[in-house]
């Protein structure tokens, strides 16, 4: 199994940091695989139904 931590703080080595790294090691430390990734500084948009995603094998866009 992997987790993955996602750090939408703007400030990358802030307080969510830290509580994610804490979460990330007490998940190692139960033999679960983590990666925490960083997207407070990154445009992040909705879906716009381009259907990108059923060309690449995932679930396409639904009303």
């Amino acid at each position: 199994m992997k987790v993955l931590l996602i750090n939408g703080s703007p400030r990358r080595q802030g307080n969510t940091f830290i509580a994610l790294s804490e979460i990330a090691k007490t998940l190692q430390e139960e033999g679960i695989e983590t990666e925490i990734v960083q997207l407070g500084n990154k445009p992040v948009r909705g879906c716009i139904a381009c259907g990108r995603c059923k060309q690449q094998g995932g679930q396409p866009y639904a009303d």
